[in-house]
């Protein structure tokens, strides 16, 4: 049994310490992607926060041994918090989306950068879920299983859409 399995066990039995070390494990991801989709700090952080709450929560129930993956869960529970938050406010943009990394800017940068905004620009007029699917394969590089779960779709669907999604991806990038 892993470490990540062991921290589960102990959490779902109450452990806050294990809770704690998943916690680290995964907060700068999720993190990540609730401001990819959210695009203000504070609301990001707040989003972040709740999810893992609910983790908290919901963790007792969790069944990891019945095909269930944690990190799956954790961007379930991400994901509905920002649709829940859409709903509100009526807010989706992800235009000035950028890697949290630091880069150093240099010559050979240029065009890297120039890639990314023709990406992002691309990226900005995908349906709701068609976005959530490349964020969470290529940015976030979920397996496709993880991303069926929490998008509720079967993985064949998903293969054949994300092919679909690049393929037009490659078609606006190029028109750029």
């Amino acid at each position: 049994m892993d470490e990540l399995s062991k921290n589960i066990i102990k959490a779902q039995k109450g452990d806050k310490v294990a809770f704690g070390t998943i916690y680290e494990l995964f907060y700068e991801r999720i993190y990540r992607y609730c401001y990819f989709n959210t695009r203000k700090r504070e609301l990001a952080l707040d989003i972040c926060q709740e999810t893992f709450v609910r983790a908290w929560q919901g963790l007792p129930k969790f069944a990891m041994y019945k095909g269930g993956s944690l990190q799956a869960f954790l961007f379930r529970i991400a994901r509905n918090l920002i649709i829940d938050n859409h709903r509100k406010k009526k807010e989706v943009s992800i235009e000035g989306y950028q890697n949290l990394e630091s880069h150093d800017d240099n010559e050979e940068d240029i065009d890297k950068k120039d890639d990314e905004r023709k990406l992002k620009a691309a990226i900005s007029e995908l349906k709701e879920k068609d976005r959530q699917i490349i964020v969470l394969k290529y940015f976030e590089d979920l397996s496709g299983a993880e991303i069926a779960k929490i998008l509720k779709m079967r993985e064949g669907a998903l293969r054949v859409r994300t092919h679909r999604i690049v393929q037009n991806l490659k078609i606006k990038i190029t028109k750029v």
